[in-house]
């Protein structure tokens, strides 16, 4: 029978439409897309030669993948895979038919050559996939799974050449009446092979957060993403790059904390299991996994981290530093040489921390952190181990002045003033040192690096001090010492004794020095052994407060008997002035001594590490008519700009110049200096520790000093002798105070 040309160029356009349906059939390494256009064959074949029908096939086939948009190679292998298994199935048409139309055994031919094109483009698909995939031939080739495909294909292939006989048999517009069940069976077709595809792509996704829960690393993430995202588009060429997608590609950023930026990026493409919006739904899926992978790697080494390391100074911790000592002890116990420990305790810290708050004491032990670890090597250990306490941990030391000059240069570079608010302030540390033993543990290193620590504190701070047998002895003791010494306060037990300071030509008593003592049992303890315990401890406010007390209470006394306004100098610490309370003390004392001077003697070091808050109590008291001394003026820092800042009265020149004055040229002009600076400021000048007549005439005579202490003019002595002392003095014409022991 004939066919009309209409036919035959309907048939090119319903090729390709038809193409851009297929049936899609699930395998090992992706999938094989089979279309269903074969109806279309099938037809061409029952009303056409096969020449004929073979050419308008080949036509369609070839426009349809012109227009799709894969990659050319698969542009290519589709035509080629067409216009084969489309040649062999008109061949197998041809040679089974009949010459009678409507025969069974054109029905048999139809059946067959859809049949071949099956069989041939499902095994050089499944041939393509496994060499594309390097997958398993034997399990591309494996018919589970397409024998349901192969059915519905017979189906389709029945339409076509249901079409021929409608068209043959019934008027031509009787073939618009397939149109419906033809349109049907592309769309449920369609939604099949979408539904697969979906399937495929939770799947992959599921197999995807399944692996990258299981990862350690952060590259293995990447990896299972990046195989993830192939499987998904089924394309070799997506990739993880720095850069974004350009026009005919889809990417997705992926962002959790990377130190550069991360894109997964692969072709735009539409197909018929899935378009470019869908792979990029997928790559957005599969980026989300990976980013909650890598959030949970980074949580977790965060967690990790902070189990090991100090949150503040980002230091290792006391933990960290424990585990390392260990290992360091283990593995020189093995291989010899030896190591050490620091222990590293901040003086005066607490301080910084009621001046300026936490927030600044935090900013303080950041910096104090950075200058330790930058005067020890980077093979070294420093930690934090918590509050203003740090360790630092030497392996391999070859000898003692490894460890020394690394002391050396910890204490110096802390020596530098730290800025605070605005603020400079002073914070030295005290280090103690512990040398490896044969049989030592990280805990006893540790144990004797914090005895030695205390022994240094002990010592006057600011030092380092190797630990030696006896020091754990010695921090039982001060311990006892502080107990009992708290308990001394409590009870009362302190007293005072009284030094006088004189005119130095004419011995008439200037004023009088408040000196506190205790006797503990009945044996008198030396001052500078409990005043550091106190300090160190936090007492020195309550003993300060015991001595102005006992002060208060003599004072009017001493003013009787003096018969004359004195000055009465009472040793305190900084660590007083920072009490909220202090001022108030000093009224209350002041408000109860009467008509004198009262004098508060600091130390050079405390004026040194001098604040704002030091400045703004001393400069309130000054203003109320208290004075200030600077103590051992000489033996510190000595600084003239703090003589200019703050307001001090008195100087005090340290004993140690007066030791060797009548021989010592040099000595004695540097005390006439400092007698003669003090005089061009405005500052009274005290000389301490006069205790021979060759010293007084050497002071007099070539040092030009007026006035004095010490024991040629008295030795200290309680309230009562030093009471009858100045009666004594006032009746005596000329007036004298002779030594009293």
């Amino acid at each position: 029978a004939g066919v009309v040309p209409g036919y035959l160029l309907f048939g090119i356009p319903l090729i390709m439409i038809m193409g851009w349906f297929p049936m899609l059939i699930g395998r090992t390494g992706g999938g094989i897309e089979i279309g269903l256009d074969t109806c279309v064959l099938i037809f061409l074949c029952a009303m056409t030669d096969p020449v004929t029908a073979l050419a308008v096939w080949s036509i369609g086939v070839t426009l349809g993948q012109a227009f799709s948009d894969k990659r050319p190679s698969v542009k290519l292998f589709n035509i080629a895979l067409g216009v084969i298994a489309g040649g062999l199935a008109v061949v197998a048409f041809t040679l089974t038919r009949s010459s009678a139309e409507t025969s069974p055994r054109e029905l048999l031919a139809a059946g067959l050559a859809g049949a071949v094109y099956f069989v041939v483009d499902f095994v050089m698909s499944a041939i393509s996939l496994s060499l594309d995939e390097r997958s398993s031939l034997r399990q591309e080739l494996a018919p589970t799974g397409a024998l349901g495909p192969l059915v519905a294909f017979l189906g389709i292939a029945a339409l076509g050449y249901l079409a021929s006989i409608v068209v043959r048999q019934l008027p031509p517009w009787s073939a618009a009446l397939l149109v419906v069940p033809v349109s049907t069976i592309l769309v449920a077709s369609r939604a099949q092979s979408r539904g697969s595809e979906h399937a495929r792509r939770l799947r992959i996704l599921l197999d995807t957060a399944v692996r990258v829960q299981t990862v350690t690393e952060r590259t293995e993430v990447l990896d299972a993403l990046h195989a993830g995202a192939v499987d998904l588009l089924r394309d070799p060429r997506v990739g993880l790059r720095s850069t974004p997608p350009e026009g005919s590609e889809v990417g997705v950023a992926v962002n959790v904390a990377l130190s550069e930026d991360l894109w997964l990026v692969g072709p735009a493409r539409n197909r018929a299991r899935a378009t470019a919006h869908d792979d990029h739904q997928g790559m957005l899926a599969l980026v989300a996994v990976a980013e909650d992978a890598l959030t949970r790697l980074r949580l977790s080494a965060d967690m990790a981290h902070l189990a090991w390391h100090d949150s503040l100074t980002k230091l290792p911790n006391r933990s960290l530093f424990m585990d390392r000592v260990e290992h360091a002890v283990t593995m020189h116990a093995r291989r010899g040489g030896q190591l050490a420990v620091l222990f590293c305790d901040l003086d005066g810290f607490k301080r910084v921390n009621d001046l300026f708050g936490h927030a600044a004491g935090d900013s303080l032990l950041v910096e104090v952190g950075q200058r330790i670890s930058g005067s020890v090597r980077r093979v070294d250990t420093v930690a934090r181990l918590g509050g203003d306490e740090f360790a630092v941990l030497l392996e391999d030391v070859d000898d003692s002045a490894h460890i020394s000059g690394t002391c050396e240069r910890i204490l110096g570079a802390l020596q530098q003033r730290f800025e605070i608010s605005g603020e400079e302030v002073s914070v030295t540390t005290t280090i103690g040192v512990a040398v490896s033993a044969r049989r030592d543990s990280a805990e006893t290193l540790l144990s004797h690096a914090d005895l030695a620590m205390y022994h240094a504190k002990g010592q006057g701070k600011n030092r380092y001090e190797t630990y030696r047998l006896g020091f754990g002895d010695e921090r039982l003791q001060r311990i006892a010492l502080i107990e009992a010494l708290r308990k001394a306060i409590d009870a009362k037990e302190l007293q005072v004794a009284y030094q006088p300071v004189v005119d130095l030509r004419s011995r008439i008593t200037y004023g009088v020095e408040a000196l506190v003592r205790w006797r503990r049992d009945g044996v008198p303890v030396p001052p500078d052994l409990f005043i550091p315990a106190a300090e160190e401890s936090g007492l020195i406010g309550s003993l300060g407060a015991a001595v102005l007390e006992i002060v208060a209470r003599d004072t009017p006394a001493l003013r009787e008997a003096a018969g004359r306004t004195i000055s009465i100098g009472v040793n305190i610490s900084a660590q007083q002035l920072h009490e909220p309370g202090f001022p108030a003390q000093i009224a209350a004392a002041r408000a109860t001594m009467g008509d004198v001077e009262l004098v508060l003697e600091l130390t050079e070091r405390d004026f040194v590490a001098n604040d704002q808050q030091t400045v703004t109590a001393m400069t309130e008291l000054a203003a109320s008519g208290v004075r200030f001394a600077i103590d051992d003026f000489g033996v510190g820092f000595s600084s003239i700009g703090y003589l200019q800042r703050l307001p001090v009265n008195v100087l005090k020149i340290d004993r140690s110049f007066l030791a060797h004055i009548e021989e010592d040229e040099r000595g004695c002009s540097l005390v006439r200096s400092m007698v003669v600076m003090g005089n061009a400021l405005g500052l009274d000048v005290v000389i301490e520790g006069v205790e021979r007549l060759t010293q007084l005439d050497h002071i007099v005579n070539h040092a030009d000093g007026t006035i004095g202490q010490g024991y040629l003019f008295a030795r200290p002595m309680p309230f009562e002798e030093m009471e009858l002392a100045l009666i004594e003095q006032r009746r005596t014409s000329p007036p004298r105070l002779t030594a009293i022991s």
